[in-house]
Order: C-alpha cells, then structure tokens, then sequence
C-alpha cells in the first residue's frame, strides 16, 4: 500500500528530488524495521529501485511527443559550439559528404554493417531532404545496432584475452546487454541492473565480476574505467600522482564489491553462481586498516548502510548528482562516431576542462541526463549534427587533429571487418555462423584504439594479404557474389559497378571503370576461366583496399 501511495503522489510531481528525497525514506524506513532480514532488504531495495527509476522517468514518457524538437535544438547546440570554435581557429568547415559516404558512414558506426547494394542506389536517388535523418532513425532502432552495441560494450568490459571458458561468460554478456540494448533500457539503469546481477556467468552479466577473478580490486578499477571514465586503479598503491583521488578512495570504491562469493573457475564452468555472503572487507595494501566503503563524491544517497553494498554502489553511482556516468557515457558514444572521445583517453576524465571543447562536452552530458539516459537519443542527435555529416577531405589541407573540421577516417574495429566481409559473401561466414565470425575477430585483433594506425599497418595488413577468410570471400568457386554476376544481363561494366557497390558501397569513379576494363582478358582470351579469374582479382583487391579497411 505504501508505494502504491507513492507512486500516486509521485505522478503529480516531476521533480527529481523530491522524488529521490521520498525513495530514500522509504528504503531507511524499511531497512531499519527490527528482524528484517538480508533477503527482504534486498527485496525491499529492488522494489524501491526500480520504483525510483521508473518515476524519475516519468517525465520523459510524458514529454515524448516532443522529443524530438528538444533532440534537434540540442543537435543544431553541438553544431553550433564545435563552429564557434572553428572559427576561433581560423578553419572553416569542410562541405557536406555525399550521400554514399554518409551511408556507409552510418552503417559501419550505428550498425557495424555495410549497407546493401540496392540500398546504396536507392539512397542515392532519393530526393527526399530528411533522408539522411530517417535514415538514422532507422539505423538506431534495428536489431544490429542493439548487437553492435553489446558486442562494443562488451569489449570495453571483458579482458581482451579470452580463455576458452570466458567465451561462454562474453556470449551471456552480450545476449545480456543486446536484449537492454533493443529495449532502449535508460542506462543509468541498465548499470544498476549489471551491478546487482547474481547468478552463473553463462546467463548474463555475472561475467564481468568472473573474468576479473573476482577480485574487488580488478572489479574496481574496470567499473570506474568504464562506467565513470576514471583510472582510479592509478591510486590503488598510492595516492594517484596527476589527480586529487588518494589510496583510500580506490579502496573505499573498491570495498563495494569485497562481499561477493566468486569462484572464477567452477562459476565458468556452471558449477557455481555470483552471490552476496554479506561478509568481507578490504585492508589498506600492507597494513592491517580496513577501509569501508565509500562512495567517490556525495550524493543524497551517500550515507546509505541499508542493503547489499553492491546495492549501496548502485544507487550511489546512478545518482542525478553523479555527474561521472553521463560524462562517461557521452564521451564514448562521441568516440565511436568521431573516432576519439572529447577527451582522450576516453577513461581519464579527470577533469573536464581537459575535453577538446569543455562546454560541449558539459551541456551534453546534462541533456542526457535529463532526457533519461536515452543512449538511442544521444546517438540520434549527434549522427544528425553537419559534424557527423561532414566530407573526410578539407580544400584548404590537413585541418588541426580534434578540430572537427572534417570527418577523419576510421579504422574498422574487429566486429565491423568481419561482419563486413559476412554481408560481401554470406556463404563463406554464414548468417547463424557466428563461431567463424567470432574467430574471425579474434584473428584480426582490435583494430581501433591506442596505436590503431601501427595496429591497422601490421595485424590487417598480414591478416589482409594472407588471411583465409579474406581469400574465401574472393574466390571464384566459393563466392556467390561472383557467381550472380555471371548473370547474362551482366556485362563488363555492370559487373565493375555492382562489385563496388557491394564493397564500398559506392559507384566506382570513371577513371576506376576505366582502370578495371583494362584489366579485362583480351577478345582472343575471353574464355569463361578466364573472365571469372577477372572477377575474382577485382574483388579482392577490393576487400584488401584501404578503403574497405576504414569508416569514411
């Protein structure tokens, strides 16, 4: 009856505090009734947790109708800063891209796929003037963005060296954080979600607490890093040595996660679940002082004791007055679609006046705050900004690196080159073959971040030159791509067109439609072996372009 009661009085009032202000008296009224006991407490927070996320959504469910406007003010906002500043740095803005490359541009950052053939022709031709918009209203909601986004945060989550048992644990992840991701989960609460989770790593979340071994310190250090774009594990030995973060904070932060149950090789293998014991502490490294949790700033629910500490943590760090989670958040989704976040490295957010433009990246990250940590929103808004939108090429020369004057290319990540070559010959990676695809990722290795340009010259190229896969998709035998252009309506030349717009999603210029007819067998060799070997060498030469390789 009483959070009926609450929820009541709630509805007539959208104010976060007060609401935030009603949860919290709630939970200490509950906690503290004599005899409760660890499992109803515990029940008692989630109750009241997802009593508390759901009001403080309210306001948004009401206001969706204009969601939109409210979304493209804030994108014209982004525009508007990053061109102030450009023009403080002399530099004016690069022109437009063409419709192809914004295709493929969105494709690859929002989907990590390339875009059909026919779609790259239909688009194109279309003169519909919001095309590019509806295009990334499209893009945002479908079912590859939501498996691109797990496969990406899950990379950001999990050890990049899987052992063959985490493989399993990184499969129930993704399914986990894919199904959040295709419902629009609010963030903020597809994070309290992720820290509460119990339960065998196979299923879901729980692998990230395994593939850390467990430990509270390693559990600490990834959570801030990348939930909170803090490298508090600097402090784990020491006050850290470029931030105001002390030894203390580290362990305190860490002290969440010292009453959990792991056992990180029977959990792998299904023989044992992550659960809360209720016992456990961290000392001071070589001392015998145990620091108690603590949260890293203070919030209305900082002085919380009630509940499980992984509980405490949740509603600590999901906290309108937190402001780490939605600076995080914002920074890396920017990083995906501009290829470096607003301040780099992307989990040293130590202070914001470090970001490429301060104020943006503070007034993004209070909008989506405000507007209920909608990722899909946030990554709408900025792919329909003219700084998404622009040419990677400026008349004027190389632009300053982070300017935004032009759109720099990115190297494909891993699970965009294999998907990639999956949508070029379906027949060689298979629709539901994702065993081959996920070896095809291990084999290219990442592809994008700290030293990406070394990473895309040496692993790409070796992989690239003398890959299987990359020689299965282009041979003749094998390629169904290659066996449709044996189509009799298919010359030369529509063979040469349709062979790029598979690839890169582009026609091919007419100095390359003359280069490639060049190539073709002379009349007194143009027997069937002959032009089908024409057809292969074309399409991997394709495949092992540059261009193939990067998001225009």
């Amino acid at each position: 009856m009483a959070a009926t009661l609450v929820l009541k009085s709630s509805r007539r009032s959208t104010d976060a505090a007060t609401i935030k202000a009603t949860i919290h008296r709630i939970f200490r009224r509950h906690a503290n009734v004599n005899g409760t006991n660890e499992r109803l407490r515990s029940s008692v927070y989630l109750v009241i947790l997802l009593l508390g996320l759901l009001l403080l959504a309210t306001r948004t469910v009401a206001q969706e109708p204009a969601a939109s406007a409210r979304d493209a003010a804030m994108s014209e906002r982004v525009d508007t800063l990053l061109e102030e500043q450009l023009r403080a740095s002399g530099w004016p803005a690069a022109e437009s891209c063409s419709d192809e490359t914004f295709l493929r541009r969105a494709h690859l950052d929002l989907t990590s796929t390339l875009p059909a053939a026919s779609e790259v022709v239909e688009f194109s031709r279309s003169v519909l003037a919001d095309k590019r918009s509806r295009l990334i209203d499209r893009l945002v909601g479908s079912p590859a963005a939501a498996s691109h986004l797990a496969q990406t945060w899950a990379g950001w989550m999990l050890p990049e060296q899987d052992s063959p048992e985490l493989q399993l644990g990184r499969q129930g992840l993704q399914d986990w954080l894919r199904n959040r991701f295709a419902e629009n989960l609010r963030y903020d609460r597809l994070i309290s979600d992720l820290l509460v989770s119990t339960g065998p790593p196979q299923r879901g979340p729980t692998a990230f607490f395994v593939s850390l071994e467990g430990k509270p310190e390693k559990i600490a250090a990834k959570t801030s890093r990348v939930f909170l774009g803090l490298q508090l594990d600097c402090a784990e030995c020491h006050d850290h040595p470029f931030d105001a973060w002390k030894q203390t904070d580290f362990w305190g932060f860490a002290a969440y996660f010292a009453q959990m149950s792991i056992d990180s090789e029977t959990a792998m293998q299904n023989a044992g679940d992550v659960t809360d014991t209720g016992t456990g502490e961290v000392l001071l490294p070589g001392s015998e002082i145990v620091v108690p949790p603590r949260p890293l700033v203070a919030t209305g629910f900082s002085g919380l004791s009630s509940g499980t500490r992984r509980q405490q943590l949740a509603l600590w760090l999901t906290a309108r007055e937190n402001p780490y989670v939605a600076r995080a958040a914002v920074n890396r989704v920017w990083g995906l679609l501009f290829g470096r976040g607003l301040i780099e490295p992307i989990d040293d957010m130590r202070n914001i006046q470090m970001a490429s433009n301060p104020q943006l990246l503070r007034e993004l990250s209070e909008y989506f705050a405000e507007s209920g940590y909608n990722l899909r929103r946030l990554l709408s808004l900025l792919a329909k900004t003219r700084a998404y939108a622009r040419s990677g090429v400026h008349v004027s020369g190389a632009p300053p690196e982070g300017s935004y004057a032009i759109m720099p290319a990115k190297p494909l990540t891993e699970n965009q080159m294999s998907n990639s070559l999956a949508h070029v010959a379906r027949q060689v990676l298979g629709e539901d073959n994702a065993g081959a695809q996920a070896a095809l990722q291990q084999q290219l290795g990442k592809l994008r971040g700290d030293a990406s340009e070394a990473k895309l010259g040496i692993v790409s190229a070796l992989v690239t030159l003398h890959g299987e896969a990359f020689d299965r998709v282009s041979r003749e035998q094998s390629s169904r791509l290659l066996r449709a252009l044996e189509a009799p309506y298919m010359d030369e030349r529509q063979q040469v067109r349709w062979l790029f717009l598979a690839t890169l999603a582009r026609e091919p210029s007419q100095a390359e439609q003359q280069a490639f007819s060049q190539l073709l067998p002379t009349q007194s060799d143009t027997a069937s072996a002959k032009l089908a070997q024409w057809r292969s060498d074309l399409l991997w030469a394709l495949i092992n372009s540059t261009e193939f390789a990067m998001t225009p």
